[in-house]
């Protein structure tokens, strides 16, 4: 199934991207946001499986990938909250997600983390949240010494770079791409302290989170090194208690699971989503 591309204008000037598959029907529409520094187009396979399925699917192009550029990265000053509060709403008000009678918003890592915060927030107004792969980046979350200390000098790495050149360049170390300053310093405070404090944003969102009302389900991979089941539990003790948290044996890598076996999550994803009756 080849999707149909709309471009979509964030309340701040960006020009955004979205594909969408299909069209709305009964079950609710799914809209996905990638991994950080994962472009849209990585996810093809698994998008034009779940539409497959007769599910409604619209895939964002997050701000500063290929089909969502800014004129230049290194001197982007934009972070999580301008995701949140400017490109997300802008996405939920395009005809191929405001004409969709319920919403499930899902994301993969850090596509799960701008679910989870701005439904939290209330920037947007999902039925559900799903996120896949999606748990904290501290280094509480990883068990024995020499592991955890590998993670805080990694997080200490990142931000001595970032510091230093004004941006990440991911491109050249394998990790997240080319990112702004200010949006790397939101991933690191994270990493760093094991909650959530957006570069711009007053708000609390740890006690946000903690007060998600709709139904919440964080999936994990079995064999994603980079977000273990802990990384995942650390992240889902921070929201209420009727949030559901399960794992699942797709492909065991934090990444290749969405083009080796997308099915298997999808099949997981499905079967919660039809016990709700969206």
């Amino acid at each position: 199934m080849e999707p149909t591309t709309h471009p979509v204008r964030s309340s701040d000037g960006v020009s955004l991207t979205v594909e969408e598959y299909g069209g709305p029907g009964g079950a609710a529409t799914v809209v996905f946001l990638p991994a950080l520094g994962v472009p849209l187009a990585y996810y093809g396979k698994l998008l034009a499986a779940w539409a497959g399925r007769g599910r409604h699917v619209v895939g964002v192009e997050l701000r500063g990938m290929p089909r969502s550029p800014v004129p230049d990265l290194r001197k982007g000053t934009f972070g999580y909250a301008q995701l949140i509060r400017e490109d997300l709403p802008a996405v939920f008000a395009d005809a191929s997600v405001r004409d969709a009678g319920r919403i499930v918003l899902a994301g993969h890592s850090l596509g799960g983390q701008l679910a989870l915060l701005s439904g939290a927030c209330g920037s947007v107004r999902p039925d559900a949240v799903v996120t896949i792969g999606t748990g904290t980046s501290s280094q509480h979350a990883h068990r024995g010494a020499i592991a955890r200390a590998r993670r805080v000098a990694g997080v200490r790495f990142v931000g001595a770079v970032t510091g230093s050149l004004g941006y990440w360049p991911g491109h050249r170390f394998g990790f997240a791409g080319r990112q702004p300053r200010t949006l790397m310093n939101d991933w690191a405070y994270e990493a760093r302290h094991g909650r959530y404090r957006l570069h711009g944003d007053r708000t609390d969102y740890e006690s946000a989170l903690a007060e998600l009302s709709v139904p919440t389900l964080l999936l994990g991979i079995e064999g994603d090194r980079m977000i273990p089941a802990a990384a995942v539990d650390h992240l889902a003790h921070r929201l209420p208690a009727q949030a559901e948290r399960a794992q699942i044996e797709a492909y065991p890598d934090h990444f290749l699971w969405a083009r080796r076996t997308p099915e298997k999550t999808i099949d997981a994803v499905e079967t919660w989503l039809t016990a709700r009756g969206l």
